[in-house]
């Protein structure tokens, strides 16, 4: 067995030799607390710049400024109140004259620092000149503030929708001349250019169709009851033709095998060549001619017979004598 030593016990501190670190706190003459000051004397410490700022602009030009913003707006309700038709006609004309020069005189400015020519300078006005025909602009001041809201107010459903029309015609040939001018300033040549526009042009074409029948359906859904009755009797009657078919060419009885889930995509499928086909607008009850129905009936060939197996209908056709 053995034993551990033990050492024996040390003669001085661990600490014995080390320098005196002694940690001296500072404390005011007199032994009190320093003088904290007031939230008030804060404050007044914190806004007192902001309050000798606003001495001195009060002092150099504050009642010049303030009696002429009061004169301006008195002047505006004076002129609002007791200014004639013929009056307010004349000022708004030279006013909107004042502001179109101003305008184009800082936009020839830009460009020229820019490096426009003479000639792209003209070829601009035409352009500005051209769309801007017939519009006014931005103006904030109380008159025309009041004359806009009683256009808005007095106008009629119909009213409005022709100035929106309006509206979104001048915009859209704001933005196709600007992107003229800045895919002509990146090269494009004068046949591309052309070719783009008659792009343009048959899809705008595509767009006014497609709005119109949007117009059509939508005065459609406003009559009565018995044209809804008739176009649902119609469009029953043209799915029961495609659906025969289907049945004829032996296309229901092959999506019979599958079951109604074969029967739901079919349909599926066939609805989405269906939308297609009438350009996701023209209604089945609106197509109108021989050519144009015979195909609608051809096309609709899956969606009808996906439809038929789907609702489990196939077998009521096949025990028909037909």
């Amino acid at each position: 067995m053995t034993t551990t030593s033990i050492p024996p016990m040390p003669s001085e501190p661990p600490t014995a030799g080390l320098p005196d670190t002694t940690v001296y706190t500072p404390t005011p003459i007199g032994g009190a607390d320093p003088a904290v000051p007031s939230l008030d004397e804060a404050a007044e410490r914190f806004w007192a710049p902001a309050g000798r700022l606003l001495n001195d602009w009060w002092l150099k030009s504050g009642p010049e400024q303030v009696s002429t913003i009061a004169s301006q707006v008195t002047q505006q309700v004076h002129t609002l109140l007791t200014e004639t038709e013929t009056q307010r006609a004349a000022r708004e004309q030279i006013a909107y004259e004042d502001l179109v020069a101003s305008q184009r005189a800082m936009r020839d400015a830009q460009f020229a620092a820019l490096g426009e020519t003479a000639e792209q300078r003209t070829e601009r006005h035409r352009v500005e000149k051209v769309l801007a025909a017939g519009q006014r602009p931005y103006r904030d001041d109380l008159v025309h503030f009041v004359d806009m809201l009683g256009d808005r107010i007095n106008e009629t459903p119909d009213e409005r929708a022709a100035r929106k029309a309006t509206e979104l015609a001048i915009d859209k040939k704001r933005r196709r001349a600007a992107e003229d001018q800045r895919l002509a300033a990146a090269g494009e040549t004068p046949e591309l250019r052309s070719k783009r526009h008659r792009a343009q042009a048959v899809a705008d074409k595509r767009e006014a169709k497609q709005r119109s029948r949007q117009a059509a359906r939508k005065a459609a859904r406003a009559t009565g009851p018995s044209d809804k009755v008739r176009r649902f009797r119609r469009w029953m009657l043209l799915t029961a033709i495609s659906a025969y078919l289907g049945h004829a060419c032996y296309l229901v009885q092959t999506a019979a095998l599958g079951g109604p889930y074969v029967g739901l995509l079919l349909a599926l499928f066939g609805f989405a060549l269906d939308l297609k086909v009438r350009g996701h607008g023209l209604r089945v009850t609106e197509v109108r001619g021989f050519g144009p129905l015979l195909l609608l009936i051809i096309m609709r060939i899956p969606v009808a017979s996906g439809l038929l197996v789907a609702v489990g209908a196939d077998r009521l056709l096949a025990a028909l004598p037909i």
